[in-house]
């Protein structure tokens, strides 16, 4: 039998080529998927150079060449089903093939660019952008690529799609285009440059839309597609980044008018949004504020043909209110799209247009007292577009809070100065709008930026007004659960009569079978994500010398209940200051270590394994061999001083009461001494037991063998006399004689403290294994 052939990339490909061959041009969309995926395998030979002569080469390159033959005959199918199938095969086939592919794809390219002129449907005309767009891309790499590919076909493909873009009413080819324009522009800024005019005039309806319009004159006829959010940030975007296209040296000039001309339409607007109310903010970087005692129009709305960004009419109080927010989100688009040079922002104009618009917010309810103080109304509006105003602001200053998000992420430690400022403003705008679920979202992404940036060095004037603010982020962590409506009996009249009242009431809050309500509670995603980030920056960057103590429970509180880790763990390094100093304050630690026991960042706060720190010099593994070395000489010596020391003790002890022939024999118990030595021993004064001068060299701390030296050495150090003896007392045989357990091996005893103010060193090793008078049965340690 023949052994099989295993399947290499020249098989897959010949398989893939025969499937696109064997099936119909209408069911080929079918297979692409799979087609699509086996691809990758085939990347060794797709990429390999047709260089070599040998019989292997020589068959793979065939097998290729057939493949692509088969590509240049779908993409000029006559059928839409093989057009599009083909299209997607390029972009896979180039995108694996890498530059041996993408040098002869010129002939590809210039049928993908017919496809856009063909009525073909959308979805094959935005196959052909992306593929193009990927084409040229891919070319930036390799100059000469560029300068044969992309360079030649690129007005081509701008004009394709302008035409496109005012022609279409689908709007996913619309933001497919805009997102082509705004890769590519930036790399081909000089192609571009022709078309700049039309561009422009493209953008202009769709960077500021006005859906709320109540004319018709914004329509325009080359304008006749829904304008989705999506597209807007993508004709923003690419707004942004014209001044590329702009001549040489006049980049930075371009840039900083068309930052000044939005940040003038939005003052533009907000002077006819906002006429409604006297204003009390001044301009402190020169825009223009519309006069008080100006005569107002009937109703609100902007038809000047004279604004310097080719903006759309509006009228009403809603679509002022969108086209101030498109602005806003313009500002911020400024702030975040990067250049390709140096230029200087402004941002003294930003903050002045964020501060007039935080200066205003809605006032409180008419029922509460002296609700009108906060503004100032304007009487020549009525009260339907006051309140309207109402209505629109909270989205407005959302809008102005992302701005100065992006303001904070983009410059940081520039707006240091502001940061004060910043945050009065914030907390002004919280106190009047605080019920709002998306204020407070922005408010508590703005905030834990603030406090990354300067949260450590706020002082308390700064941290006392955010008190607010901190209570509601906890409350939105913790969950909520219905209470149910008690009912209420009325009052007793002042005279004893009853009075029945007829009066709705709810049923059901008599029934006590259940207190759980039956529907969860309503979450919003984006004001946990936002209050879960705050959570541990409060503990983190706040000072805790001025949170109270009811503010720290709160949030020690919150940080359980949810089993927030970080802000947890945030508690224990952060713990807050004691009033008393010899008692610290209480901390979670437990509760850490319990709710997350796996986590390895807990594990390392509770069990720190930290190294020895030596504070000499290192030391080779040389240097160690010879310390051990010396340890064991020094221990050879200890022994011998030692035994000297044991035989001096001895000689302290009479001779004829040491060979009394009525002494015990001791062969049975080493400890056994004659009763009379002993009781003269207790009777020997502090003086008379005074230790031998100390040795040299310190002995090492261990315990000496069991045996009459052990006793001896007992009895000659101070600690065996630590109270003065009684002339009449002796010590008891059974106690003396008590067994002496060995000593653990690799264990050292404790350091003896020193008695009598001695300065001995090789006798007060020894104190802790003496056994004094007054002891117990127990071993002696």
């Amino acid at each position: 039998m023949a052994p099989q052939a295993t399947a290499g990339p020249t098989a897959t490909l010949r398989a893939i080529t025969f499937r696109i061959s064997s099936t119909l041009a209408e069911k080929l969309p079918l297979q692409v998927p799979a087609l699509s995926a086996s691809l990758p395998h085939c990347k060794a030979i797709l990429s390999e150079s047709p260089n070599s002569s040998s019989k292997a080469t020589s068959e793979t390159s065939v097998v290729v060449h057939k493949f692509k033959t088969q590509l240049s005959t779908l993409i000029q199918h006559r059928s839409v089903q093989g057009r599009w199938a083909g299209t997607v095969l390029i972009k896979s086939t180039i995108e694996v093939g890498g530059w041996e592919t993408l040098q002869k794809s010129g002939p590809w390219v210039r049928s993908l660019l017919a496809i856009l002129t063909k009525p073909d449907p959308p979805t094959s005309k935005r196959l052909s952008i992306i593929t193009l767009t990927r084409i040229f891309s891919l070319t930036w790499d390799y100059p000469t690529l560029v300068r044969e590919i992309t360079t030649p076909s690129l007005p081509t493909f701008i004009q394709s799609c302008l035409h496109l873009v005012s022609t279409s009413t689908s709007s996913s080819l619309v933001q497919t285009v805009l997102e082509s324009f705004n890769q590519l522009l930036p790399r081909h800024a000089t192609v571009f440059r022709t078309y700049l005019s039309q561009i422009q005039k493209l953008l202009a309806p769709l960077i500021a839309p006005t859906p709320s319009n109540q004319t018709a004159e914004e329509l325009s006829p080359r304008l006749r597609i829904h304008i989705s959010p999506e597209i807007s940030t993508a004709a923003r975007r690419l707004w942004v980044q014209l001044h590329y296209s702009a001549p040489k040296g006049t980049s930075q000039e371009e840039w900083r008018k068309s930052l000044v001309n939005t940040l003038e339409n939005a003052h533009h607007v907000a002077n006819k949004v906002f006429r409604a109310v006297i204003e009390d903010w001044q301009s402190t970087s020169g825009a223009a504020q519309m006069a008080n005692g100006h005569t107002l129009e009937n109703e609100v709305r902007d038809l000047e043909l004279n604004n310097s960004m080719g903006l759309p009419f509006w009228t009403g109080i809603y679509a002022g209110s969108e086209r101030l927010i498109a602005l806003l989100h313009l500002v911020k688009e400024y702030a975040n799209t990067p250049t390709h040079s140096t230029i200087y922002f402004r941002l003294d104009s930003v903050m002045d247009l964020l501060t007039r618009i935080f200066s205003l917010t809605v006032p409180a309810s008419q029922g509460t007292k002296n609700w009108q103080q906060n503004v100032k109304l304007n009487n020549q509006v009525g009260r339907e577009e006051r309140e309207s105003l109402w209505a629109v602001l909270p989205r407005i200053h959302i809008t102005a809070i992302e701005v100065l998000h992006s303001l904070l992420e983009r410059f940081g430690v520039s707006l240091l100065s502001t940061v004060t400022s910043m945050l009065d403003q914030l907390v002004w705008v919280y106190s009047a709008e605080k019920d709002i679920v998306g204020v407070r979202t922005a408010l508590y992404t703005a905030l834990t930026q603030i406090l990354h940036l300067s949260g450590p060095t706020l002082p308390k004037s700064s941290v006392e007004p955010l008190k607010a603010i901190i209570y509601s982020c906890c409350n939105d962590l913790l969950p909520q659960d219905a209470t149910t409506t008690q009912a209420k009996t009325a009052p007793v009249p002042t005279n004893g009569k009853a009075k029945t009242q007829q009066g709705s009431t709810n049923a059901d809050t008599f029934l006590t079978s259940s207190t759980k309500p039956k529907t969860p509670p309503a979450t919003f995603a984006g004001l946990q994500a936002a209050a879960n980030d705050l959570l541990p920056v409060l503990l983190l960057k706040l000072p805790q010398k001025y949170i109270s103590v009811s503010l720290r429970a709160k949030i020690d509180r919150t940080a359980i209940l949810t089993r927030h880790k970080e802000a947890m763990i945030a508690s224990v390094l952060n713990p807050p200051p004691s009033k008393n100093a010899a008692k610290p304050a209480a901390s979670i630690m437990p509760l850490v270590a319990r709710s997350f026991a796996d986590s390895l960042d807990v594990e390392s706060l509770v069990r720190p394994r930290m190294p020895v720190i030596r504070t000499g010099k290192g030391r080779s593994a040389d240097d160690e061999e010879d310390e051990e070395e010396d340890d064991d000489e020094e221990d050879e010596e200890n022994v011998a001083e030692k035994e000297a020391d044991d035989s001096a003790e001895k000689h302290d002890i009479p001779v004829e009461e040491a060979t009394d022939p009525t002494t015990p024999s001791t062969s049975a118990n080493p400890f056994a001494q004659d009763p009379a030595t002993i009781a003269n021993l207790a009777k020997r004064t502090h003086t008379d037991l005074a230790p031998a001068p100390p040795s040299p060299k310190r002995p090492r701390l261990e315990t000496p063998a069991v045996g009459e030296a052990s006793l001896n050495d007992s009895l000659s150090t101070p600690a065996d006399v630590s109270r003065r003896a009684d002339p009449g007392e002796a010590f008891s045989v059974e106690k003396v004689s008590a067994p002496v357990p060995a000593p653990i091996a690799n264990m050292a005893p404790p350091e003896p403290a020193k008695v009598g103010g001695g300065d001995s060193d090789s006798d007060d090793d020894f104190g802790e294994l003496v056994l004094g008078p007054d002891s117990d049965d127990d071993d002696i340690i």
